[in-house]
């Protein structure tokens, strides 16, 4: 994937429009900027663009919904509050297809949609506006963006995290294991639902001691304000989980599967004009049209028709001519145009026009209409012909490869029942807080309401009772279900985990200055934990390393899981020379800039690359880019050029 062009508009710190377009043929991008001048947004936006509400920057924001996130991004400096973002690329050097993703919003209103179209090839397409969420997981998926999307600074973050989690969830992401991870949760969520409806069997003493008692009105109403707090806060997470569920079942394709019958019909359509246009030109090759495979000699008897002609109408015309004179000299008795008459007849006589064809008028005629006109006709219909069906195959095909799309439609069925029962379980509980809304109200009522609402416990309860024996069962088979997974994960673990260690072996040896220090890395394949040994086959200590050292580790991991993955997505670094000393600088700019990915987009200060640095990677730089941060406006605006790039060059 090459990126061509990013556009954001009232974006974050970017006022106004302004557009990144990246033209070179070198590998690197280099984008220039303090800090706090927008080149954090610049990751961010390319995220939000490819990814929408998956992408793992909103994942990890401390937003409460999508909304949110968006209006964190409208520079309010511009009144209209109105915000895009647009980007434009194609999914290599050598695929002429270009994709381009626009997403739009506003904070003028108390709550904040976003609406998404989606070109190619400069053409809008409604199938992938409707499925953009699917078709950019089957290419790209969000869960692997992070190993070519980072943030150096996180990177150092990593580097003193000692329980290395965040690598792990990476690493388990590229294997494919956080399926499993999701899958394994759902079933603890169930197993904690199941086990907390029979625990409350136990509660049937308690139920008991009620019996006996009866709640002054006020115990009662702050009763029913705990359980409307509850219940508002089951509310907010079904909603959310509601949210979330309506995101994967598009990204797996749900909304691909309610347009297939009405693409199978355009294809049906289509297939009808196909079928109709070979006819059309069948009934053209029934005719004319063969004719003009010899339209030379046609010509050649035309021409050679009318010379006949002219030929047979003189000699009429000659003997019409002596005729008429015989009679004139009969009255006249006069010969004295005679001679000249015959030598006229002579002269024509004399012509040497042979007659081979000796046409009538009519099929001289008709011979003349084909070469003069219907020739012509004939070709011209048949050239529109030819390029209507061009047209109308392409879209055939173009809908054939949008209904060749991998669907799993048994996930899809599985992922609606999911929210068909998470919309029904958020109206049961928008039900159930209206009617305690409605019981709070008549809280401070007569003592006797108390009774009947103990007397409705007492009935809920009897119905958890009869469903104990159900959801023993269910948590039985819950268990063995996660066992199962346990173990399909270790035997994944196995077979994947060798590969990506000598890869990452591979990728620290290019990077690393003591070569000696690590002579290669192993992964345990149970925890996923990584073991560095000499030459000697002993463990060196992660305390051995330096800060710098282990930054480079973290990088040589991100790098072999980039290549692991086999995905071609640019590389975008943000702050990438933290806490490296000047010779892992050196390894970092020569070694793994130019070779990280087909482009690597690197956001520095000048403090990082500098001149000296900028000296060793200009060979490789194709584009260059300077944030020029105005005080007046609070605003970013782009120039070419790497801070001042004529005074470092």
């Amino acid at each position: 994937m090459i990126i061509k062009r990013l556009t954001m508009h009232n974006f974050g710190v970017y006022a106004g429009t302004n557009e990144f377009n990246f033209e070179g043929q070198k590998p690197i991008v280099l984008i220039g900027g303090l800090n706090g001048r927008g080149k954090t947004t610049f990751l961010e936006a390319v995220l939000l663009s490819l990814y929408g509400s998956n992408s793992f920057a909103y994942q990890e924001s401390t937003y409460k919904s999508y909304g949110q996130y968006l209006r964190s991004f409208v520079n309010r400096n511009d009144c209209s509050k109105q915000c895009y973002i647009e980007l434009e690329f194609q999914m290599n050097t050598n695929d002429s297809e270009v994709y381009l993703i626009h997403r739009e919003w506003d904070a003028l209103g108390q709550r904040t949609k976003e609406s998404i179209a989606v070109k190619k090839d400069g053409k809008y397409s409604e199938f992938l506006t409707n499925n953009w969420p699917m078709f950019i997981e089957n290419l790209l998926p969000s869960a692997l963006s992070n190993f070519f999307f980072f943030d150096g600074e996180k990177i150092a973050e990593l580097v003193v995290d000692d329980t290395d989690e965040q690598m792990k969830n990476s690493i388990r992401a590229m294997l494919g294991l956080n399926t499993l991870d999701v899958l394994n949760n759902d079933l603890k969520r169930i197993i904690n639902k199941l086990t907390k409806k029979a625990s409350n069997n136990a509660d049937i003493k308690h139920v008991d001691s009620l019996r006996d008692q009866k709640e002054a009105a006020e115990k009662k109403l702050a009763t029913i304000d705990e359980e409307l707090l509850s219940m508002t806060s089951e509310l907010n997470d079904v909603v959310a989980e509601l949210e979330k569920a309506r995101v994967d079942y598009t990204a797996m394709g749900g909304g691909a599967i309610e347009q297939r019958q009405e693409m199978l019909k355009k294809k049906a359509t289509i297939m009808t004009l196909i079928e109709k246009g070979n006819e059309q030109m069948i009934n053209l090759a029934a005719s004319e049209l063969p004719l003009t495979l010899v339209y030379g000699l046609i010509r050649k008897i035309n021409e050679q028709s009318f010379d006949e002609s002219d030929k047979k109408i003189s000699l009429e015309a000659a003997k019409t001519a002596q005729r008429i004179y015989q009679e004139y000299d009969q009255k006249k008795h006069s010969n004295s145009i005679d001679g000249f008459l015959k030598y006229m007849e002579k002269v024509l006589q004399d012509n040497d026009t042979e007659m081979i064809y000796n046409l009538s008028d009519s099929t001289m005629y008709q011979v003349e209409d084909l070469v003069s006109l219907r020739f012509t006709d004939a070709k011209d219909k048949l050239a529109n012909l030819l390029d209507e069906q061009d047209k109308i195959q392409k879209e055939a095909d173009q809908i054939e490869s949008y209904l060749s799309v991998d669907i799993n439609e048994k996930s899809i069925q599985e992922a609606y029942k999911k929210i068909k029962k998470l919309e029904q379980k958020k109206i049961d509980c928008e039900v159930k807080i209206s009617s305690l809304e409605e019981r709070r109200k008549s809280a401070n009522g007569e003592a006797i309401r108390t009774g009947a609402e103990f007397k409705k416990a007492v009935e809920k309860m009897l119905g958890t009772l009869e469903a104990a024996d159900d959801a023993e069962r269910e948590i039985k088979y819950a268990h063995l279900a996660q066992n199962l997974l346990a173990q399909y994960a270790t035997r994944l673990q196995l077979k994947k985990v060798n590969q990506l260690a000598t890869t990452i072996t591979e990728c620290y040896r290019l990077l690393a200055n003591k070569k000696t220090l690590i002579d290669h890395i192993e992964m345990d394949s149970t925890d996923l934990s990584l073991m560095y040994l000499d030459k000697n086959v002993t463990s060196v200590p992660k305390e051995k390393l330096s800060a710098g050292e282990k930054q480079l580790m973290v990088i040589s991991i991100l790098w072999a899981l980039a290549k692991c993955s086999k995905k071609k997505l640019p590389v975008i670094i943000d702050t990438p020379l933290s806490r490296l000393d000047s010779a892992h600088r050196k390894s970092l700019i020569t070694t793994y800039f130019p070779n990280a990915s087909e482009q690597t987009i690197i956001l520095s200060t000048d403090t990082e690359i500098d001149d000296r640095y900028y000296k060793l990677m200009k060979k490789d730089v194709g584009d260059e880019f300077y944030l020029n941060y105005n005080e007046n406006t609070k605003s970013t605006s782009i120039e070419k050029g790497y801070f001042k790039v004529a005074k470092l060059a």
